[in-house]
């Protein structure tokens, strides 16, 4: 699944303006969303959440699922909509990482497959 393309101008307090773009997959459900920072205190992370205009910084417990090809934790948030994190891929470096493969097939290598099993 692609990652959603949204993005938005946010002018933090100091006057500076940032551009936060959602990680979620493509058609997701409720409020656009950015991972900040962590919060290894509180246990979650801070992530800025938004619909159309404006918006507000929220801490969020993690996801507690684990899977993928690789059984990787989920970098998003708890209760998010649509996808995980391993099934959302960034169509930017997605587009990028074939451009490179193209260019530089001699630095592809198969993933390692791990100890042998007897």
């Amino acid at each position: 699944m692609l990652q959603c393309t949204a993005v938005t101008a946010v002018l933090s307090p100091r006057g500076e303006v940032g551009y936060p773009m959602c990680e979620l997959g493509e058609g997701h459900e409720g409020e656009h969303a950015q991972y900040c920072w962590d919060d290894d205190v509180a246990g979650g992370a801070v992530w800025f959440r938004w619909r159309g205009l404006g918006g507000r910084f929220v801490l969020l417990a993690w996801c507690e699922t684990v899977g993928g090809a690789y059984g990787d934790a989920c970098t998003l948030f708890r209760d998010h909509s649509a996808a995980h994190s391993w099934d959302v891929t960034d169509p930017t470096l997605e587009a990028v990482r074939q451009d490179l493969e193209r260019r530089f097939p001699e630095l592809l290598r198969e993933p390692d497959p791990g100890p042998e099993q007897d």
